[in-house]
Order: C-alpha cells, then structure tokens, then sequence
C-alpha cells in the first residue's frame, strides 16, 4: 500500500466512525440552521446608517389636505416608499397580517397645525431596537421639517395672506446650501447583523465545537482502548498514523463547513462578498487549525468526558471574544484589539 494510499483508507475511517455517532450529526447537521436562524432573527435588527436604499413605509393620511401630502413629500426625502393600506395584498381569513411599519396622520391634520393645536403622528414599527429607533427618527426629522417648512413661509407672507400649498411646495425641491458627505473608511460598507454576522459567527463557532469535542474524544477513545497501540504494530509510519488521524478530522471540518456554505447560500440566501475564494482559503486554514488543535487536546486529555467539557469551554471563551455571537464593532475598543490575537477573531 503506498505512502497516501495508507493515510487516505486511516482518514476515511476515522471519518466514517465520527458521523456515525449520533451527538456529531446532530451538531453537524441540525443545530447549525437552528442556530443560524435563531440568532439571524434575534439580530436582524442592525442599522446601516450610511445607505441610500429606501424602506417601505405604510402611510394613512387622513388629512387629505396639503400639510398631510408635504408631511409624505418630507418623508420620500427621509428615504422612505409610501404606500397606502389598500395597497396591501389581501390577507385570506384566518392568516395573520403581514408586518409593516405603519404611519397614521390624523384627521384634520392641517387644519389643526394652522390653528395652532397640537397634533399627534402614531407610528408602527417592527420591534425594538436600533433599526425601529432609526425609522422613528426619519419621521420625527421629516415632521420637523415641515413644521420648520411652516415657520419659514409663514414669515414670507403678506398680512391677510393664509397659508397653502404653494407657500411650503417649493421648500421639498430647494437646494440646501450645505450638505454633509459621509463614506466609511475602509471596504467594508456596514456593521454584519442578522444573517449576515449569524451564519460566519456560528460557522466558526460550530467547527471548532465539533473538532474539539468529537474530533478530540476519539482519540482518547482510542488511546484507553488500546487501539493505537494496534495500530503501532501494522507495518504503518508514526508520520502515516499521524497524518491519516489528522486528515480524518479535517475531513469532518470540511463536512461542517460545506453544510454551513451550502445551507447559508440557499436556505438564507447568504452574501458572502466579491473574494470569495479567499473566504474559502480562510475557512481551510480555520478547518486545519481546529484540526490540530483536536489532535491536540485528545493526546493530552485523560478521558473523553474531559476532552468534550475542556472542548466546549474553549469554544464558548473564544466563540464570545471572537466576534461570534454579536458583531465585533459594536464591542469596546480593547475588546476589538485583543479579538485579533484570537484564532476566531
């Protein structure tokens, strides 16, 4: 048997008694998507502050009258699409609603601002968090807007001379006299949430898991079963033994990351950017690493029990300061210094 003949049949078995084992397919193949969506939906709501796409927004105004459209013109500008309710598709008896955000401009809403009465906007928003806070502040800029629309040209008037459309329209189309440009400063264009920071984070984090706990457990098995000792006596190389045992894991990191490609790109519809062959590199050398660091901890690991509680510890304590489960960039500054000495960083 050549040289690689012998390190391939020593990989192809490890590889076959590992997804054998009922705990390693489970962690192979049914928590990741649990975990891509749990933590995909938990998180989608991340502001990108910086883009220029609009959102939909569901306005029902009320007013019918000319503040109520200056109030939607402002809110065009502030990046958001109306639409009205009746514009929503039909939900079958019985089916839930779809949820929008949803803006309602009350009744007699002009009326009231010119009298001089308060008036109060109800918005609707997803959820909590950032992204609801952002939408809220759009509106609330768009509604400042017109009342500032109203201070202006309120000013301009003659004595006598009411206010109407065509003292505040011109407002919506005239050029500010100042602007501010804002860029990011590197390549990257907004802080990964939802998906986009799930599906990486738990990539990382699972492969190391599977590695260090499976992957390292074996070898202990091995060692108190006396099988490597077996193995010694075969007409096999030590560098042949090693490298067979060291291919097998990797090929189980293969599995764990292929699985998680495929299921992020079809199943989630993950963007994984323009350098994609170096994401690939990069999750190959992951794979290696936690390889060697399987093959590692199962020589120096007295019991299987101890290899699988040392395995999962290391992975949570590197899965938190890498970057794993919440975007790096939101975390302290020394924080996003030392998550560059970590190999999940």
């Amino acid at each position: 048997m050549t040289y690689f003949k012998t390190i391939r049949l020593l990989a192809g078995h490890d590889l076959k008694l590992a997804l054998k084992e009922r705990s390693t397919l489970m962690w192979l193949f049914l928590m990741p998507p649990i975990f891509f969506y749990f933590i995909g939906t938990v998180t989608q709501g991340g502001v990108n502050i910086i883009s220029d796409r609009s959102v939909g927004l569901v306005v029902e105004n009320k007013d019918q009258a000319f503040l109520g459209e200056h109030l939607e013109a402002r809110l065009r500008q502030n990046l958001f699409t109306i639409t009205r309710p009746q514009d929503l598709e039909l939900v079958a008896e019985g089916e839930k609603a779809p949820k929008v955000r949803k803006l309602t401009i009350p009744t007699n809403f002009t009326r009231d601002i010119l009298a001089k009465q308060q008036v109060t906007l109800s918005f609707e928003g997803f959820s909590a968090g950032f992204s609801n806070d952002y939408d809220l502040i759009r509106i609330q800029k768009a509604a400042y807007t017109v009342l500032g629309d109203i201070i202006v040209a309120t000013s301009n008037l003659e004595e006598g001379e009411a206010l109407d459309a065509g003292a505040v329209r011109p407002f919506v189309s005239a050029t500010r006299p100042t602007g501010l440009n804002v860029k990011p400063a590197g390549r990257r264009r907004e802080i990964p949430s939802g998906f986009d920071q799930a599906i990486p984070g738990t990539l990382v984090m699972f492969t190391l898991l599977v590695l260090l706990t499976s992957g390292a457990s074996m070898l202990v098995d091995e060692r108190k079963k006396q099988l490597l000792r077996r193995l010694a006596s075969t007409p096999f190389s030590r560098n042949q033994i090693v490298a067979g045992k060291w291919a097998g894991r990797m090929a189980l990191a293969m599995v764990q990351i292929g699985f998680a490609l495929l299921l992020g790109s079809f199943a989630f519809k993950m963007d994984w950017g323009s350098s994609l062959p170096m994401v690939l590199a990069i999750l190959f050398a992951w794979g290696a690493l936690c390889t060697s660091l399987a093959l590692l901890l199962g020589s120096l690991a007295k019991s299987a029990g101890q290899a699988a509680g040392l395995g999962i510890f290391s992975t949570m304590v590197l899965a938190a300061l890498g970057g794993c489960w919440w975007p790096i960039e939101i975390a302290p500054a020394w924080m996003q210094t030392l998550q560059l000495f970590t190999p999940t960083g």
